[in-house]
């Protein structure tokens, strides 16, 4: 009976965060589109266009609409083709023809193309064409379906077209809505998309769910205080208290499963053990996400390195249901237990080496300047209104190596935690070194905030036990008992020995395996990574296209820098900010020319030759029929006051620019 009350109780508020349960298939965002997908062969280059009419209405200065197409290539053959006008974009409310041209080649596998809409107005299409060239070079039309949208919208779906951007996916959104009107071109009717009621925050998560900052601290508090609660437990007495008894009953459930799930590579090789009940996380996790908290968008479980996702946050809140309410069943089902001596040691166990290794490995890639590493030319050039929080975080943090060793020592400390001796001075320099990882992770928006809060949770719950002695000593001039220690359960020799060894093999995995890993990848990714040999930041001076020099500040053509920093690559920003990267390979036989690629579409190549002496660089190349050249100034460490201002001992005023 109070068990159902009590599940009831923690559905509803799970459910009185979210704004929308009933249609989980709709998502919720500030654009949307459709598309129509062809297959193609070809053993050559082979130019393609899509041409359509399209007018937009509307008085938000943010709307746009366009035309776009992709070309999909073949497993493992790279990205293709690439465009959907936002260089170019529809604002006019008069019936226009685009068009979009792109190529496909020997890799290529279908083309998707059709039509996008951004923010609040009415975007109209019509008479969407494709065509490809033959052998001969002329262009030939495709049919397609539904080409001049003479069958009516039926449900908000555009009949033979798919809603999203791919035939795969239906993505209605839920700020726009499809019809058909007769305002056309070509036939009877035509498209007409309307989006209403957008604003920044659309589509974003927190806005979707705007009391879950509320629930996520109420939901650390409790985690708190259930975990706190054990510490009348962890004593030497044979007979604990029942609030002990059932903190210690929660945080067994919750810390292991948390361990299980989300255990970011803090023991070797678990992963091979977690990766089916990970799988079934990922199932479950999506569907109480929909089904039960309603979550208006779709939940992606893939890594992309964030740590704060919305299936993490399931994954947090699943885990504390489960802990919860296996401790209601436990505590009915064990009331007569006195103690659990053996299973808190092995709790703790597994705690202090989860949060001792995971320390370890942060800390080793500190030392030797991994995580932060200095500013890159990106950085440098970038104003610090420019940046993020966390890429001001990460600036600030890469540019001492001295501030990165003290910081990685501290981590290493947590070592500590994996004796059973030094456990309590481990934890204390460990909530500490948390703690300041935990508040960078939250005030510099770091989306690492849900391991850092449970690295301190943890470290936390490992102190607990001697909490009040350490207050003790800190704040009084009262004698201090000694520390307690973790009575380890009776076991026999073999075992003792075996666990000894393992023991051993762990802490030197994670220190010279992870000392060893450190130091080889900075030879590969890190500071000792072989600079290009054209390495440096390069301001373009003068910029020149088919003989005429541009001077224009906000050109979106025209080059302003380019920088050479990692092989293959280099970034070239742009007048008007905008930033392209392209990969590059250097020609082999000796000649100063190199091939640029745009990381976004390999069949727009060029070939960039160039002069270079010691302070310049001048270049030379053709692209899409247009000559452009250019000179350029190679800047150097004195043009920059982060990296040339040094160390001093002495400072007489402040230099703080």
């Amino acid at each position: 009976m109070y068990i159902k009350r009590f599940i009831t109780i923690l559905f509803t508020i799970l459910l009185s965060i979210s704004v929308n349960s009933q249609n989980v298939k709709e998502v919720s965002r500030y654009w949307t589109s459709f598309s129509q997908t062809v297959e193609v062969q070809t053993d050559s280059i082979k130019k393609f266009k899509v041409v359509a009419y399209a007018k937009t209405d509307t008085n938000d200065e943010k709307a746009w609409s366009g035309i776009w197409a992709r070309v999909d290539n073949k497993p493992e053959q790279g990205r293709g083709f690439f465009d959907n006008m936002r260089d170019r974009p529809i604002k006019t409310n008069l019936w226009t023809e685009y068009t979009v041209e792109g190529t496909i080649n020997a890799a290529s596998e279908k083309i998707v193309f059709g039509g996008i809409c951004m923010y609040n107005g009415k975007f109209f299409f019509d008479k969407i064409e494709l065509f490809i060239e033959d052998d001969a070079g002329e262009y030939q039309p495709v049919e397609i379906k539904n080409a001049s949208f003479e069958n009516k919208v039926a449900d908000r779906i555009i009949p033979d077209w798919s809603p999203g951007i791919s035939s795969g996916e239906i993505s209605l959104v839920r700020e726009f809505t499809s019809s058909s009107s007769d305002d056309r071109v070509d036939g009877n009717y035509s498209i007409l998309i309307e989006g209403k009621d957008i604003t920044d925050d659309t589509g974003n998560p927190e806005a979707s769910l705007p009391n879950i900052g509320i629930f996520i601290t109420l939901l650390y508090l409790l985690l708190i205080v259930l975990s706190l609660m054990t510490y009348t437990s962890s004593t030497d007495e044979n007979k604990w208290s029942s609030v002990g008894k059932i903190g210690f009953r929660f945080s067994f459930i919750y810390f292991l499963l948390i361990i299980l799930f989300q255990n970011n590579g803090a023991y070797p090789y678990f992963e091979y053990i977690s990766e089916k009940p990970i799988e079934l996380m990922q199932s479950f996790a999506t569907w109480f996400g929909k089904a039960v908290v309603g979550i208006p968008y779709d939940v992606n479980t893939g890594p992309n390195g964030s740590g704060d996702t919305t299936y993490d946050y399931l994954v947090v809140f699943i885990v504390f249901l489960t802990a919860v309410i296996g401790t209601l069943i436990w505590s009915l089902l064990d009331r007569k237990r006195t103690n659990y001596k053996k299973l808190y040691y092995w709790l703790t166990t597994g705690m202090r080496y989860y949060v001792g290794l995971m320390l370890i490995g942060y800390g080793l890639v500190k030392v030797i300047q991994l995580q932060f590493q200095p500013p890159s030319f990106y950085r440098l050039m970038e104003t610090y209104g420019e940046s993020s929080p966390m890429g001001l975080a990460w600036t600030f943090l890469g540019f001492s190596e001295g501030y990165n060793m003290f910081m990685g020592i501290a981590e290493v400390l947590a070592g500590l935690l994996l004796f059973r001796r030094t456990l309590t001075f481990g934890a204390v320099i460990t909530l500490m070194t948390t703690m300041n990882v935990m508040a960078v992770n939250y005030f510099f928006d770091v989306p690492v905030k849900i391991l850092s809060t449970h690295l301190v949770l943890m470290t936390v719950f490992l102190l607990s036990r001697d909490i009040r002695k350490v207050m003790q000593f800190l704040v009084t001039n009262k004698a201090v008992e000694k520390l307690t220690t973790i009575p380890r359960p009776p076991l026999k020799k073999w075992l003792r020995i075996s666990l000894g060894v393992l023991k051993g093999l762990i802490v030197a995995y994670a220190l010279g395996y992870g000392l060893y890993n450190a130091i080889d990848s900075k030879e590969v990714y890190g500071l000792n990574e072989p600079n290009p040999p054209l390495y440096g930041i390069y301001e373009v001076t003068n910029y020149v296209v088919n003989g005429d020099t541009l001077v224009d500040y906000n050109s979106d053509v025209r080059w302003k820098e380019l920088r050479f920093e990692r092989a293959g690559r280099v970034q070239v920003q742009k007048m008007n900010k905008k930033r392209v990267n392209y990969n590059i390979v250097i020609d082999s036989t000796g000649q100063q020319k190199i091939t640029f690629s745009p990381s976004d579409d390999a069949t727009s190549s060029f070939d960039f030759e160039y002069t270079k002496t010691e302070n310049t660089l001048d270049f030379h190349y053709i692209f899409k029929n247009d000559t452009i050249s250019g000179k350029t100034r190679k800047l150097g460490e004195e043009d920059f006051l982060l990296i040339n201002r040094g160390f001093h001992w002495i400072s007489e005023y402040p230099y703080n620019r």
